[in-house]
């Protein structure tokens, strides 16, 4: 161990990039990888047969730095550095943020400059476009910007204990997603963009190649998939009230004194509350006031932010060739039927787009307002589904998640081609008023929101000859601030321009405040 290392002016800082997948540049493994300071290469091992300990002596590199470790060394001398002066180095490898830290990246956020001098508003980075992967940068960049979200991935010891079954690979897109999360928050980067690698090679191999970098997919697909992978990779659950169903069959149990009923809820309560030290009392009314309204420890972060849920009612029809159709609608089989289901996303219809050109023989671009396409879900039209053997109302919207997310659908496929709707949604940036989609016996007290990302489609529709591009909401140092970011390129943009876009897809925060400060 030495504190005063002869090599370290060698260190080249402007040719270091951790973002690539940590693998020996000679024997492509991952085990025990160095990088090379004064080159930024990657090499295996610091033994005198290791692939580092060749570099160095043959191109003349000293300063190595173990990736998993974090530690400096001197090669060939074999010996450990330490000097505050690195740092720098490994905080760019491995940012971390303290509870402070996130709290000021809302509210007091800065411009910073990189080490190549170029300026850059940490979360409004550029992601580097491999190929054919803008699909999937415009999601992360989307995701990036949800609170609730950043702050849990900024923070690794969230997520670092869970643990998965031996052999699950779905651990790798819960790692992979905090380390791009936190690179790109990172206040004190070499580079003002950051290359997306690892977390795109974790989504095509957890997708089991679904999603590919070599191929534009589509978002939507992605987002659905992504969402619902993240929560199993977190061990999370879609269902809130499960707590409380166990809870009443523990106290029921109880009740019959039925024993093997008794032990066999306590091992699931056990299960639910293993991080809470659960201990019932003595009796099992006590247990269950005590712990029927504790929220439940296996509901993910992503359904905590992102699930809703509605109920639709359906009823069965009789075949109007029948003449006993009004006897047969009294039956229980007829009779009206309610559903409740979760969605992570509501899907918006627009109207077919038109056919024929106007009178200057030029192409009519429809508008619709979003209060039009939100009226799917104001319970209050019909639609036959299942050969017209039911009716389905539309659905009322009974619980309304911190953060929503709309789906435009834009584009539909045929046996030849796939074709766009061009057709252009007009909708406020702030405060867009649900309350008329919410059911009449839901307590929604906050029914407001505002948009925070708006993913947009531009060019033909047709598999890689259009491109996506993500607006983005930054409310530090500038208030309100609206981004418009495709792959490297970043730039300022109006609001009042968001909404002349083809939007696709889009995320709204749910504003906390009273209905009053509508009117401020």
């Amino acid at each position: 161990r030495s504190r005063s290392c002869p090599y370290l002016d060698t260190i080249n800082r402007s040719l270091l990039d951790f973002d690539f997948e940590k693998l020996c540049s000679v024997s492509l493994s991952h085990l025990n990888v160095y990088a090379c300071l004064v080159c930024g290469k990657y090499f295996q091992g610091r033994g005198r047969k290791s692939h580092a300990y060749t570099h160095s002596v043959e191109f003349n590199h000293h300063v190595f730095l173990n990736l998993y470790t974090l530690k400096f060394y001197c090669l060939p001398d074999n010996y450990m550095i330490v000097d505050s002066s690195l740092e720098d180095i490994t905080y760019v490898l491995n940012p971390t943020f303290t509870k402070p830290d996130i709290r000021q990246l809302s509210s007091d956020a800065k411009l910073m400059r990189a080490y190549d001098g170029t300026t850059y508003l940490p979360g409004i980075v550029g992601l580097n476009n491999i190929k054919a992967n803008d699909y999937c940068n415009v999601v992360l960049q989307a995701l990036s910007h949800v609170p609730p979200l950043r702050n849990y991935f900024l923070r690794e010891e969230n997520y670092s204990h869970i643990k998965r079954p031996p052999g699950d690979i779905m651990i790798l897109l819960s790692q992979r997603f905090g380390e791009l999360i936190r690179k790109l928050w990172n206040p004190r980067n070499f580079k003002a963009h950051v290359s997306p690698h690892e977390m795109l090679q974790s989504i095509v191999l957890c997708s089991r190649k679904r999603f590919q970098i070599t191929k534009q997919g589509d978002p939507l697909d992605l987002l659905t998939w992504f969402l619902n992978s993240m929560n199993v990779a977190l061990n999370g659950s879609k269902k809130r009230n499960s707590s409380k169903w166990v809870l009443v069959h523990f106290w029921w149990a109880h009740f019959l004194a039925d024993k093997e009923l008794i032990n066999q809820h306590f091992n699931l309560l056990n299960t639910f509350f293993k991080n809470t030290n659960f201990t019932p009392a003595k009796t099992p009314i006590l247990t269950l006031a005590k712990h029927q309204y504790h929220p439940l420890v296996n509901l993910g972060i992503l359904t905590k932010t992102f699930q809703g849920e509605m109920k639709i009612y359906s009823r069965k029809i009789p075949s109007p060739e029948t003449d006993i159709k009004q006897k047969l609608l009294k039956e229980a089989e007829y009779q009206e039927t309610m559903e409740r289901s979760p969605f992570l996303y509501l899907a918006l219809d627009l109207p077919a787009a038109p056919l024929y050109k106007d009178e200057l023989e030029h192409n009519i671009i429809p508008q619709v307002p979003l209060a039009t396409l939100l009226a799917k879900f104001n319970g209050q039209s019909e639609k036959s589904v299942r050969n017209h053997l039911y009716v389905k109302n539309s659905p009322y919207i009974t619980r309304l998640p911190p953060y929503l997310i709309f789906y435009i659908k834009r584009f539909t496929k045929n046996l030849f081609f796939i074709e766009k709707n061009p057709t252009i949604v007009n909708f406020p940036v702030t405060n867009i008023d649900l309350e008329e989609l919410i059911a009449v016996d839901a307590d929604v007290p906050n029914t407001c929101y505002d948009l925070v990302a708006n993913i947009v489609h531009d060019g033909d529709p047709n598999e890689g000859k259009g491109s996506y591009r993500v607006h983005i909401l930054h409310q530090s140092p500038v208030p309100n601030k609206w981004y418009e970011l495709q792959d490297l390129h970043v730039s300022d943009i109006l609001p009042q321009m968001i909404t002349l876009s083809e939007a696709y897809i889009q995320i709204w925060a749910l504003r906390k405040g009273k209905k009053a400060d509508q009117e401020n």
